[in-house]
């Protein structure tokens, strides 16, 4: 039985030219790419998406995340795996949240080169390539944002 995570590759991962490099180590990790898209963010989607951390952080985030997104290009994508434990496994692939504390074996601990410390001095979101869902619930919360309804269907009746 195949089972399904949400990534999303961040604008830094884009502009720095690193789409193939980071879908390739996913790709050669036995993960499968099931649906891939390249948008623009608006500040709307955006906030939807991180709809808790603002809800948490408030105002300062919400500044933050329409900076960083606003206008930009993101690559949603939608991967699967034999493992049931993919979206558990998939956010310990990519790395530490923070990529100066992320493992070197990781995405992030490959690749990002900024820090939580760095980006909360320069008061902007921290610059750490990918997003990756904590749970089932919030794959499908996601999926409903970046994808059609239709898409939504078809995932949730494989799960």
């Amino acid at each position: 039985m195949k089972y399904y995570s949400f990534i999303m590759l961040k604008p830094d991962a884009i502009r720095r030219g690193l789409v193939s490099n980071i879908i390739n180590t996913f790709i050669e990790a036995g993960y499968a790419i099931e649906l891939f898209d390249y948008q623009i963010a608006s500040s709307e989607i955006i906030h939807k998406h991180y709809r808790d951390k603002i809800e948490i952080e408030g105002d300062s985030f919400k500044i933050k995340s329409t900076n960083t997104f606003n206008g930009q290009p993101v690559i949603p994508i939608i991967i699967s795996h034999y493992d049931k434990e993919i979206i558990k496994n998939v956010r310990k692939f990519i790395g530490a949240t923070d990529p100066s504390k992320a493992d070197k074996n990781t995405i992030r601990g490959r690749w990002a080169m900024d820090s939580m410390e760095v980006s909360e001095k320069e008061n902007r979101c921290c610059e750490n390539l990918i997003h990756a869902s904590d749970s089932i619930d919030s794959f499908i919360r996601e999926i409903n944002i970046w994808f059609n309804i239709e898409v939504l269907k078809r995932f949730q009746n494989d799960m």
